[in-house]
């Protein structure tokens, strides 16, 4: 299966869950520590934006707030060819448009995992996505990890670990973590 078609899946799943959040919990903290769950939702529509202006050279786009809408314009866009290969700037890392995708696609579902933990709304990784997610992540230059990073640095799991815990612990995120009651 291609990468844009998986991208897509997550995108799914997380929009099905962002569906599923009360409103009430909107300020929830998430294992995402630096974040809510209504600013989870914010990054990600800004960055599907982002990733849209600059794939076709316009400083802003006009493709909708939603996270469902902004994804689909995100998906439409990479869907071309020459924009997969075209270079981008991911941060301060230089990568092609497939770069640009692979994030998106961790990003995108592990982040789906942050809000379904924090609203309590269960979540079940799709092994297919969480395996490629790993894959991707593992290649992430340690630069990207830290307090100043992107993400947080790994936390220890078993090599025997189902594949999402695998990822979850990855990314810094604790796998069992449950919001305080």
């Amino acid at each position: 299966m291609d990468l844009i078609e998986l991208d897509r899946r997550a995108g799914a799943a997380t929009s099905a869950i962002i569906d599923q959040v009360p409103a009430g919990l909107l300020d929830a903290p998430t294992p995402c520590t630096k974040w809510t769950v209504w600013q989870i939702i914010e990054h990600m529509v800004e960055n599907n934006r982002a990733h849209v202006a600059q794939a076709r050279d316009e400083s802003e786009v006009d493709i909708g707030i939603g996270f469902a809408r902004t994804g689909q314009a995100f998906t439409e866009t990479f869907r071309d060819p020459a924009t997969l290969t075209r270079q981008f700037t991911l941060g301060k890392f230089p990568t092609d448009g497939r770069g640009v995708v692979a994030v998106h696609l961790a990003d995108v579902l592990v982040h789906g995992w942050d809000i379904g933990r924090a609203a309590g709304i269960p979540v079940t990784f799709d092994t297919d996505l969480a395996r490629v997610a790993l894959r991707i992540t593992e290649g992430f230059p340690d630069g990207l990890r830290g307090p100043d990073g992107a993400f947080a640095r790994a936390l220890p799991a078993p090599d025997d670990a189902p594949i999402h815990t695998r990822l979850l612990a990855f990314l810094g995120r604790d796998p069992e973590w449950t919001p305080a009651t």
